[in-house]
């Protein structure tokens, strides 16, 4: 679906605007999917998991993922720029506030942080339980979900020993159901 680029932009960019910590992810999931309609959540879980795979960080890769797969490489980097420019915006902001005036944040920045950082867990968590069903919708996908929290959940292991682990025994187990589309 080509989603004109006016409406793409500003999509994201709300995003950018309401997005804190990690809870990106759940706002682009809310924003896409839930109230636009433009991706189903199959299509979400599978660009959710090829972003956290890749090198740097999730919550801009999975905007210029979506941005490019729904308005081209134009599109691409709309989207990308849009979630990056309220908070980078910001923290110019403050920087230069800080440079200026040397105010630091006191306590009660500090607490307030600590409320967005809690709500933040919420979205993550409220969103997680929306696209369980999706997600794990057959016996080998609660089994490598499984997998990968035992190693590194309880086990500790590295992410990067989890993901080489993960990433192929995924692949090999839905290899064909790629191929029958």
């Amino acid at each position: 679906m080509k989603i004109p680029l006016g409406p793409l932009f500003m999509a994201f960019l709300e995003v950018g605007f309401v997005a804190f910590g990690g809870g990106g992810t759940a706002q682009i999931y809310q924003a896409i999917v839930l109230r636009r309609g433009w991706m189903s959540e199959k299509e979400f879980l599978e660009a959710t998991a090829l972003c956290r795979v890749l090198p740097g960080p999730v919550f801009a890769n999975l905007a210029a993922h979506m941005g490019a797969r729904l308005g081209g490489a134009l599109g691409g980097l709309l989207a990308f720029l849009g979630v990056l420019l309220p908070g980078a915006s910001l923290m110019l902001l403050l920087s230069l506030a800080y440079f200026r005036w040397g105010l630091l944040p006191g306590a009660a920045a500090q607490d307030a942080l600590s409320g967005v950082a809690a709500g933040a867990v919420g979205l993550i968590l409220a969103t997680a339980m929306r696209q369980l069903p999706a997600a794990l919708d057959s016996l080998k996908a609660v089994g490598l979900a499984l997998l990968v929290f035992v190693t590194y959940g309880l086990l500790h292991w590295s992410l990067l020993l989890v993901l080489l682990l993960a990433v192929p025994l995924g692949m090999g187990l839905y290899w064909r159901e790629s191929h029958v589309r």
